[in-house]
């Protein structure tokens, strides 16, 4: 029984779905599609699991982005099997404003939502806490007053180097469901082509060496024309489900570039595989006691490790660090249930658990 739990909070703790590659729209004029049914027409054939709309600029205008209200729009990649996500880019400051077009995205259905944060928030801290925050806090009052009955996902997307811009992607973490790293190779030099799974793995160690533990997700930009379908499959299998590519052509990216994402692998099979942060490492100098626990239990590891628990939807219900070789971890607040729990040491899981409360 143990084993058939362990087998599928792993699956869950993976995050979102076996496929869930996608692509990002920017804007629809331009892209040389009449409408967002022939747009869906054509996702659908190549195989694409996930759009993700652009529906605010900033402060909520549904004037400039009547996106962010459009319910057919949702519809429409729905009846296509098609998630359709919202995102934002966003700035300093109408931290409140700007968030609304979460909850307003939430209202009109978008399955999920991205904020996007680029130079604006380089090397901030308190401006860069108050804005996730605020989205943290919309996302909530969605699920609060029963307007998404299950789940909406918050995502942030910053640089694919977010070191080389000071960019604190630890604060991020607290707040989000998961990084989605712009990991441009094209747009770094065409030498980085050559090699995407290393700069996908390179990108990763940076982003938990500056202090994430959330899932990673990476996103390639296909603009200038120079990467082809064997770059994006190679990305894809180094970066897992929740890659992506950016953005639909048009708008001054070559309408060419569709031709290639007909040669990529978009029904790839995620399902089983395991990744580095899915290693069971069965490291006999960690204990966990007692197990079935009531209120708390205590975790023996080495100082410095990170400790991650996962509720059985996959969600993270604690993290934190081993301040001492025997840790005390509060549960007082959880359900009675299954949890996974992740011993990780110099980013590697080395120890995972079921644990029952």
């Amino acid at each position: 029984m143990l084993t058939f739990i362990m087998t599928s909070m792993i699956a869950m703790s993976q995050s979102e779905n076996c496929n869930s590659l996608g692509v990002w729209l920017w804007h629809l004029e331009g892209t040389d599609y009449p409408s967002y049914v022939n747009l869906a027409n054509d996702l659908s054939q190549l195989g694409v699991k996930r759009i993700y709309v652009k529906v605010a600029d900033g402060r909520l205008d549904s004037i400039k982005w009547p996106e962010v209200t459009d319910t057919d729009i949702v519809q429409i990649f729905d009846e296509k099997g098609i998630d359709a996500w919202a995102w934002s880019y966003n700035y300093p400051g109408n931290d409140s404003l700007q968030a609304e077009a979460l909850y307003v995205a939430a209202h009109t259905g978008y399955k999920g939502f991205v904020i996007d944060l680029e130079s604006e928030f380089d090397g901030e801290t308190v401006v860069l806490q108050h804005l996730v925050n605020a989205f943290y806090n919309a996302r909530n009052r969605a699920l609060q007053d029963e307007i998404v009955q299950d789940s909406m996902p918050l995502y942030a997307t910053t640089w694919g180097n977010p070191k080389d811009h000071n960019f604190h992607v630890e604060i991020l973490d607290a707040y989000i469901d998961g990084h989605m790293p712009q990991t441009y190779l094209e747009n770094w030099g065409t030498s980085y082509l050559e090699d995407p799974k290393l700069w996908v793995e390179r990108g990763n160690a940076e982003y938990r060496e500056l202090g994430a533990v959330k899932p990673i997700h990476h996103i390639i930009s296909m603009e200038k024309g120079n990467v082809t379908a064997d770059h994006v499959n190679t990305f894809f299998a180094a970066s897992g489900p929740m890659s992506t590519i950016w953005r639909i052509p048009g708008g001054g990216t070559p309408l060419s570039i569709r031709d290639v994402w007909t040669d990529v692998n978009w029904d790839v099979e995620f399902c089983g595989v395991t990744s580095v942060d899915e290693l069971t490492l069965d490291d006999k100098s960690i204990v966990v006691f007692p197990n079935p626990f009531t209120s708390r239990f205590t975790i023996d590891c080495p100082i410095g490790s990170k400790i991650m628990m996962y509720n059985e939807l996959g969600q993270i219900v604690y993290h934190g660090q081993a301040i001492e070789a025997s840790n005390l971890i509060e549960t007082h607040q959880l359900e009675k249930g299954y949890y996974l729990l992740k011993v990780i040491k110099n980013e590697h899981v080395t120890s995972q658990f079921v644990i029952k409360m």
